[in-house]
């Protein structure tokens, strides 16, 4: 495995992780997301991949497919694997043409976009953008106490967090909680004697049949005092391995 770090990034650039791409196709990258200042890591294999991701987040990876050492099938379980590290990482699958309509068939199921290898410089800065817009998601299960809104009896739900940013979450909750229900709710980080709390929209809910587990996902609409800093603290302690998911 090689590190190669892009020299000169601004502070905003975000961490990349380029899998089993031959030479060329990295030096295009790297050209594509210079002016991005994002940095970039290269993984020679899938096994490389995995020990480069060992306890450490990468905001994207750009995976090639075919993949030497894994399936491609199998190399995206494990990324999505729910005590993976990158599990909420955007993944583009870098294909040459002729393959392209193969790698296509693994959207939604652990890839987000399809990339030609022809079109890589001219067209990774472009690909990359929409999947680093929103902040990176963690994977912390934490206790959540959730009270629906509106007219008449105010329903209460305990449940559970499967992964949170600092703009929403995704719960392990009833799925009675319907799309553009209003919630307040108390989010319980470790160490903390006052839950984070605030107020949260339900924007969806879990697909049944293909995502294991009844919830919703909700977006954070606003904080109560000092609960925005809070939520920031304990995301940045988890990246750094001082807060881990509860067992």
């Amino acid at each position: 495995m090689s590190l190669s770090p892009v020299a000169g990034h601004p502070a905003d650039g975000r961490e990349l992780l380029v899998v089993g791409c031959d030479d060329a196709t990295r030096d295009h990258v790297r050209a594509g997301v210079a002016a991005a200042g994002h940095r970039v890591t290269v993984a020679d294999d899938a096994t490389d991949a995995f020990r480069a991701a060992a306890g450490r987040r990468f905001d994207a990876l750009l995976v090639s497919h075919p993949l030497t050492g894994a399936p491609t099938r199998g190399f995206l379980e494990a990324v999505r694997d729910r005590e993976s590290p990158c599990r909420s990482s955007g993944l583009v699958l870098v294909a040459e043409e002729r393959l392209r309509r193969d790698a296509e068939g693994y959207l939604g199921r652990g890839a987000n976009r399809v990339l030609a290898v022809e079109q890589v410089q001219q067209a990774v800065a472009d690909v990359l953008q929409p999947l680093l817009r929103v902040p990176a998601r963690v994977p912390l299960r934490l206790p959540v106490r959730l009270q629906a809104l509106g007219r008449g009896l105010q329903r209460r739900v305990v449940c559970e967090s499967v992964n949170l940013s600092l703009h929403g979450a995704l719960l392990r909750a009833p799925h009675s909680l319907a799309a553009g229900t209003e919630l307040c709710f108390e989010l319980f980080l470790p160490g903390n004697v006052q839950p984070v709390g605030g107020e949260a929209l339900v924007v969806r809910r879990t697909a049944q049949g293909s995502e294991p587990y009844p919830g919703i996902g909700v977006q954070f609409t606003g904080f109560a005092w000092g609960g925005e800093d809070a939520l920031k603290a304990g995301v940045a302690a988890w990246r750094a391995g001082r807060l881990r998911p509860v067992n």
